[in-house]
């Protein structure tokens, strides 16, 4: 798996690592076994060349520990990839309204006895987006992008449908959002409560620290979007000059 990456070069490094301390150990047991027959000129050769040698593998393990360190970092920097998308994805799922969400916001509940026309939810709607709102349900629904509030009519009456289906009284607005914003820009001074007022319709406002948002039921599907791939540029010819 991703995660594991780091795990074949420090394997690498301890093989490397075995194979030069089994080669310097095996070179030290010949010359032991030997020292009694070289002369002292060999004998100062082979201590500078051992030196040496143990120079050249001291770089090497240092060398080989900054490759280590490096897989890790890289390993490090992956992970820290991963936490951004997921991140962004689930920021993603909340604008979107895949995702249960909960936390503060205001409820606001109409009842039936009141004249509330479908622009008025759609007002209410506007107006708690534009304090803030972070997510909205109405009866709920989750509203999102692709939401539709309007109207059917029949014989007998006309009432007011949310992404087609009839909404039923009293109608539940949650909002999530700091309440005490939420409820300023539905009361401020000519605003969309005080419209509803003159007509005799007087939705309740209650704040709340606790609101639970489900997702949205079906998600839309996108049957004609693509992604947009700009045409290939091709070198223009310029027309031959006459003289």
């Amino acid at each position: 798996m991703r995660k594991y990456r780091w795990q074949a070069p420090l394997t690498l490094v301890f093989i490397v690592l075995g194979i030069f301390l089994s080669l310097q150990y095996q070179s030290q047991n010949l010359i032991g076994s030997d020292l009694s027959m070289q002369r002292t000129e060999n004998l100062i050769a082979m201590v500078r060349g051992l030196s040496e040698k143990r120079q050249k593998l001291a770089l090497e393990i240092v060398d080989l520990n900054m490759h280590f360190n490096s897989q890790q970092n890289s390993y490090l920097d992956e992970s820290k990839l991963a936490e951004n998308l997921i991140s962004d994805m689930n920021k993603m799922s909340f604008l979107t309204g895949s995702t249960t969400l909960n936390g503060a916001g205001l409820i606001i509940t109409i009842g039936q006895s009141m004249p509330i026309l479908y622009i008025d939810i759609i007002d209410i709607v506007n107006e708690l987006w534009a304090a803030g709102a972070e997510a909205i349900t109405i009866n709920e629904v989750r509203i999102n992008g692709q939401s539709v509030i309007f109207y059917t009519e029949d014989d007998y009456s006309m009432y007011i449908t949310i992404n087609n289906t009839r909404l039923e009284f009293p109608v539940v607005i949650k909002a999530l959002g700091e309440p005490n914003n939420l409820e300023k820009g539905l009361t401020l001074p000519g605003g969309i409560i005080d419209t509803l007022a003159l007509f005799k319709a007087y939705p309740i406002l209650e704040k709340s620290n606790s609101l639970t948002m489900p997702p949205v039921f079906n998600q839309p599907s996108h049957i004609f979007l693509s992604e947009y791939k700009p045409p290939e540029q091709t070198a223009a010819t310029e027309p031959a000059k006459t003289p």
